[in-house]
């Protein structure tokens, strides 16, 4: 039983660390945007805002999964 364990013990933190890893890639990308928003003329703002707003739902999926993870993982160490 312990074989299993681990086995999935390691699999759900290599979930984590790459939920972690996208989690940073959305938040690099909505940063750039912002950026962008700065510097930008009024036509393109509406897209750039589009696309924030895509980022922030991504960033909230991701935010969900590695709770969801978390969870999973302290209910193994339980």
């Amino acid at each position: 039983m312990n074989f299993f364990r681990d086995k999935v013990k390691k699999y759900q933190e290599k979930k984590l660390t790459e939920a972690k890893q996208k989690l940073e890639y959305y938040k690099e990308a909505k940063k750039n945007l912002e950026n962008l928003l700065q510097n930008s003329i009024n036509k393109d703002s509406e897209e750039i805002m589009k696309k924030i707003s895509k980022q922030n739902e991504f960033i909230e999926i991701w935010n969900k999964n590695i709770e969801k993870i978390k969870n999973e993982l302290q209910k193994l160490k339980s």
